[in-house]
């Protein structure tokens, strides 16, 4: 009996040790590659300003005032005046959903958007979201 019930725990202790933890930033990653976002971003050139000051006052609008003038002046410089900066565009995208998804919320998203169909849904989409925004333009 002893040694069923040793056989059991160790069992079930070995089940959890296997399951391997979800990495946030990781899943991030792959979902960012599926969305296309770096094709998406760097499509946009110079025709618009993204602003990161204004990206991260939002983003971090949880943070005393002080706290975030001293989060974006740590920025680099160059940072703040390209006319559309990649990397501060995924910074505020990834702080984003980050905040908004679980690891395991992550790695769905990213799994269905490397998929056929999630790729389908994605482009019909922005097809949709481009249409809204024409139709309130005219």
């Amino acid at each position: 009996m002893k040694k069923t019930l040793l056989i059991l725990i160790s069992l079930s202790l070995f089940a959890c040790s296997s399951t391997p933890k979800l990495n946030a930033n990781a899943e991030f990653e792959r979902l960012y590659v599926a969305l296309g976002m770096e094709e998406i971003l760097s499509s946009f050139g110079g025709e618009i300003n993204i602003s990161p000051e204004k990206l991260f006052s939002d983003t971090l609008s949880g943070l005393p005032e002080n706290q975030k003038r001293i989060f974006i002046e740590s920025m680099p410089s160059k940072m703040m005046t390209d006319p559309i900066n990649i990397n501060a565009a995924k910074v505020v995208f990834k702080t984003k959903l980050l905040s908004l998804l679980t690891a395991e919320e992550l790695k769905i998203a990213a799994d269905f958007y490397s998929s056929k169909m999630g790729l389908k849904a994605h482009r019909a989409i922005i097809e949709a979201e481009v249409a809204v925004s024409e139709s309130l333009d005219g």
